[in-house]
Parts: C-alpha cells; structure tokens; sequence
C-alpha cells in the first residue's frame, strides 16, 4: 500500500509524487564551588546559579566570522548544586541544570529553541599530604538529554525540505492517513535527540602561594559518549524516479546526499581530553574576595566520522574570573565571567558535532550570578 507521499510546491503550480515505502542533542559548576572554597568545609552547602549569553556581548561580531546561515542568539542556564561532607576527608555533590539556547537562520528554520537537562554527581577524597601539600582524588559523572527537537522545514542548497510550511519545496504526508481518511499530515522535515555520559577522574593538590595565597592544581581525565540521533523521512526516499526528479535545477538525490553529509553522524562517538587546571584566591577586603581559574582541554575522538573540510578542534582554552561577596560566614554570592578560546570545546560534548564544528573556531563567553549558602 501508498503509505507517503511527496509534494513538490512550485508557483504557479504543484505537483503531487506518490512514493512507496514501507511502514515502519557538560560541564558542571559542582567544580567551581569546591575549588573556589579551598578551605577546609564540614558544612552541607546548597548553591544556585544563573548563566546567560547573548549575541549582544559579541563585542568583537565573532559570529559574523562563521560561514554558516545559522547564528547565536542567546543561551540560559539554571542550575542547583547540593555538596555534603561525609566525613573529614570525603565530600559528594549532586547538581541539576537546566540549560536553553536558541538559533536563528536567514532561511527555514527561521528559529530553533534547544533545551537540555544534565544531572551530575561527584566525590572529592582527601588522600594525604605529598611534599607537605594536601592532595585529593576527584571522581565525577553526569549524564546530558537534550529535549526532542521538531524542525517543520529545512533549507538545503536552496531547496526547502517540508513540512508545513508554505514555502517547502518537497513535502512528505502520511499516505495510508490520506487514502483512509483524505488527511493530509505533513511530516516534519527532521526529528533530533541527544544523549551524552561524561566521566572524570583526577587529582588536586592545594596550597598556599607566598605563604599567604591560597592555590590548587588539578589533572583531570576526562571520557564523554555522545549519541545523536535524527530521523528525516526525506532522506529514506529509494524510489529511483523520485531521487532523479529535478527541482529548482538540481536532482532530488543530489541533495538529499548533500545534507546527509553534513548531518550528525548517526552512531555514538567518544571524546577523550586531558584537562589542566589552576587556580587562586584573593581577598580584597574582609568580606569581598576574587577567585581567578585558568584550564585547558585537549580533546582526541574515537569513532567519530568527520565531515568534508571538516576541522579537527583539540585544544580549548578558559578563563573563569569570579567577584565574591561574603556578609557573614553562612551566605555568599557571586558574579563571575567565563571566556574560552574554542567555544564549549570539552566543556560540553553534547554541543560539539560535524553540523556545529564550524562554531568551535571562535571564542565564547558569558556570565553569571550566584548564591551559596551554609547549613
């Protein structure tokens, strides 16, 4: 039986092919409240935390420097971070984030909002003392969903993919509802989700500069699965008339091969990185202090298939600058600033694929506001 059909939409006409077929998208502030303490804590702590970005802090217009008809507008997050000491020497911590961004495009879709919701839990374990220094030994893990994201029509080589939109090109519609019933759903012209596990293991030591300023040095490794997965009734088409038909000048398979090129691949691929660490505190006055953290990722992939001219990015780089007001010694907040030389690169393997690889040639930053209190 005729299950989908395919619509081409062209002024001043339209044609309707029947096709036969068979039935059938991080990085945890958890870190930066147990670094930045650096003191000794036997208190339960629960923190939260609110970060933004906007295209309007793009001081120096990097996202006018990618070649691509997406751009960045805005991203959100929202986290809550609770750390409990178990004993003198072993402390755990759990933290929720709920994490938003959106995209806009100069061709359909025209917008995308992407949400994400990443739990994460660690231990901090106080080993010992080398060459007098207090060391640590830092497990973590964190698991990353990225809500179902439903793209009505997708522009590709200057065909619309649809979909509902009055602008598609070629359209799918559930054909045994239309034979059945004379209804015409459209099928949207892509469906994505993504999943990402992250685990780290490493080592802290902590100490004090010039005898009066407060340090640590962390190594970390760190391995990330990334699933992505996608579905796009357009690009099951097999039937040889359709994939040769010509619309708008090009062939129907030509493009479908295309976009499936620059697509996520479909199967897991790992990330590994080697991540560098240090850090310091000041106190600038009784109850105002800075904190200042300097890292580096270096990134290697396994199993991961690379686009055409696609980019290798290995290394990041971030600054984290943080201002700490202190009134008394239960409640704190924070505001702090974060800039990276290779966008979310380690940072959020969830982020990084062949589609969006483009956008980790630039910087990114944002900024945030915090509270942490003490029980």
């Amino acid at each position: 039986m005729f299950k989908d059909f395919v619509c081409r939409f062209a002024k001043p006409h339209w044609l309707c092919l029947w096709l036969m077929a068979n039935s059938l998208h991080a990085h945890a502030d958890l870190e930066f409240l147990n670094t930045q303490l650096m003191e000794p804590n036997d208190a339960v702590i629960v923190a939260a935390e609110y970060s933004y970005f906007d295209i309007s802090l793009d001081f120096l217009d990097f996202a006018s420097k990618v070649n691509s008809s997406s751009t960045p507008e805005n991203s959100t997050s929202t986290q809550v971070s609770l750390i409990v000491p178990v004993t003198d020497r072993l402390q755990v911590g759990y933290e929720y984030k709920n994490a938003t961004a959106e995209v806009s495009r100069v061709v359909e879709p025209l917008k995308t909002e992407a949400q994400s919701q990443t739990h994460h839990l660690s231990a901090n374990y106080m080993v010992g003392y080398f060459a007098d220094l207090p060391f640590f030994i830092n497990i973590a893990g964190s698991s990353s969903k990225q809500d179902t994201l439903e793209i009505d029509c997708y522009s590709h080589a200057g065909i619309v993919l649809g979909g509902t939109c009055d602008t598609a090109d070629v359209s799918l519609f559930d054909g045994t509802a239309f034979i059945n019933n004379r209804e015409k759903n459209y099928y949207p012209a892509m469906i994505i989700d993504g999943r990402a596990q992250v685990y780290r293991i490493g080592l802290e030591f902590r100490g004090q500069l010039f005898k009066s300023l407060p340090f640590y040095q962390k190594l970390d490794f760190q391995s990330s699965k990334t699933d992505l997965t996608y579905q796009a009734k357009i690009l099951e088409i097999e039937d040889s008339f359709l994939l040769n038909a010509s619309f708008k000048g090009k062939r129907l398979g030509d493009t479908i091969n295309s976009l499936s090129s620059q697509l996520p691949q479909k199967t897991p691929w790992t990330e590994q990185a080697i991540i560098i660490e240090f850090g310091s505190k000041i106190q600038l006055l009784p109850s105002i202090s800075t904190t200042l953290a300097i890292k580096h990722y270096h990134v290697n992939r396994k199993d991961y298939e690379y686009g055409e001219n696609e980019v290798n990015y290995k290394n990041n780089t971030v600054l984290n600058l943080a201002l700490w007001f202190e009134p008394n010694d239960r409640f704190k907040i924070y505001l702090r600033g974060e800039a990276s030389s290779h966008n979310l690169l380690g940072m959020d393997p969830l982020a990084y694929n062949r589609k969006t690889s483009k956008f980790f040639a630039q910087p990114h930053g944002q900024i945030s506001l915090g509270t942490m209190l003490k029980f």
